[in-house]
């Protein structure tokens, strides 16, 4: 290998000097040291936020017309012969994925028509299905005023303390004379034997 190719090369574990006929390899010594920032404040899974309003979807399918119609809490919309009651709207709080969850009742007054009384979300319509060969409900969102259950406020997570682990402390080697480093045989100027690069963080070694 020439020297411009090993050149090349131990520059990529550390700095390589050449003094007194003798190839001296160091790795530089101080590192940037960082500021510990603290993590992004989120909500648990279990946090909802309560809304004044639920809003739905009903599609007629006898003339495929859709309707988006705003139901506020403790009131009862209606769509041509359906009932439209809703009891709660949830949210989730900004930090967490969207959706939303609503107490609804609601009942077809046609003849043997369609009833249903339960949760309906927005993100999973699978969960809360009204049973009708007429309408298809689903939720969509919640809007309107703050209402209970209040999300509380964020936690503040804590800034972690950065330690120095037993790899970022170097062990430096020397010959006993006070010289730092590993030393090839002298009066060769050329690299050591086998062309091997120094042990780096960068190259897998320890140091």
């Amino acid at each position: 290998m020439s020297m411009k190719h090993f050149s090349r090369l131990a520059l990529l574990g550390g700095m390589m000097v050449a003094a007194g006929g003798c190839w001296v390899v160091a790795t530089p010594s101080a590192q940037a040291v960082g500021t510990p920032l603290a993590p992004p404040a989120v909500y648990g899974q279990g946090v909802w936020q309560g809304k004044g309003t639920a809003v739905v979807r009903v599609l007629d399918r006898l003339d495929a017309h859709v309707e988006m119609i705003s139901v506020p809490m403790g009131t009862t919309a209606h769509y041509k012969s359906l009932d439209i009651s809703a009891g709660r709207c949830l949210e989730r709080p900004k930090t967490l994925s969207p959706d939303a969850a609503g107490w609804l009742e609601l009942h077809d007054t046609h003849p043997d028509g369609a009833t249903f009384k339960g949760w309906m979300l927005a993100a999973e319509p699978g969960l809360g299905v009204f049973e009708s060969a007429v309408y298809d409900v689903r939720m969509v969102r919640c809007e309107g005023p703050d209402v209970a259950p209040m999300a509380p406020p964020l936690p503040t997570p804590a800034v972690p303390v950065l330690t120095p682990s037993a790899g970022d402390q170097s062990a430096p080697t020397g010959d006993g004379a006070g010289n730092g480093g590993s030393h090839a045989p002298s009066g060769s100027g050329t690299p050591p034997a086998g062309d091997a690069l120094p042990a780096s963080p960068e190259s897998g070694g320890e140091y």
